[in-house]
């Protein structure tokens, strides 16, 4: 019996979410200045993000 070197390939997807606070007469009108680029959106390493991860897909083949 014999080692064969095989190759696992692993496929995720990420999520980032963060809530904040925009001024606004109501609701739809905070997610339209969000949509737009009208407010600006906190930064990447924003510690306020929070991510995760979710596995999709599997595969396993020779290399």
């Amino acid at each position: 019996m014999g080692k064969h070197r095989i190759r696992m390939v692993q496929v995720f997807k990420a999520a980032r979410v963060i809530e904040i606070e925009v001024e606004a007469e109501d609701e739809d009108e905070a997610v339209e200045k969000a949509s737009s680029g009208a407010i600006d959106i906190p930064d990447f390493d924003d510690p306020r993000w929070k991510t995760g991860w979710d596995l999709q897909n599997e595969e396993v083949e020779p290399a």
